[in-house]
């Protein structure tokens, strides 16, 4: 008897963060402009997969980037120079097209501690990188985080919008 709650037990837990067999979904950069108050981007973009209607139960959703060479998007990872933002529907776009505003911070040597980037800090970490890479994250309750495939944004892109509104 104890081996059986014992084994229902490991599979109440198992199931908590099983695999949450979605479609991995391609995204396709769009467009970057830069926000008015300037502290943060507007990024379009496209998926192959409908984003926003991968899962009822979501803890957190968004588009997370990294400013380095630092991949790990995973939860609880803190990265240097990263941004991130709520994913919305592209007003007068046909379905499949999105836009994320995005702000982009530094972490400090104190987990917690950070500062927002702009002017020429956000223009530095720029130029250290061809390519901002992002990655559409959801995580749930019940699944393992879900994560889109890479989507990479030149950074002259970034930085462009950077000079337009100086």
């Amino acid at each position: 008897m104890n081996r059986f709650f014992l084994a229902l037990a490991v599979l109440l837990c198992c199931s908590c963060s099983s695999n949450h067999g979605r479609p991995i979904a391609a995204l396709d950069y769009k467009s970057v402009s830069i926000s008015p108050s300037r502290s943060s981007f507007f990024i379009g973009f496209s998926s192959n997969t409908d984003l926003l209607g991968l899962f009822q139960s979501k803890i957190g959703e968004g588009l997370v980037c990294t400013l380095g060479d630092d991949l790990d998007f995973s939860i609880g990872h803190y990265q240097k120079l990263y941004g991130n933002g709520i994913v919305e529907m592209s007003e007068n776009a046909s379905k499949g097209k999105y836009i994320a505003r995005v702000i982009f911070r530094e972490t400090g040597e104190v987990q917690g501690k950070e500062r927002i980037l702009d002017g020429d800090a956000l223009r530095g970490a720029l130029m250290a990188n061809d390519f901002v890479v992002c990655t559409f994250r959801v995580h749930t309750t019940k699944y393992k985080t879900y994560f889109s495939e890479f989507m990479r944004i030149p950074s002259k892109d970034f930085i462009k919008e950077l000079v337009r509104s100086e």
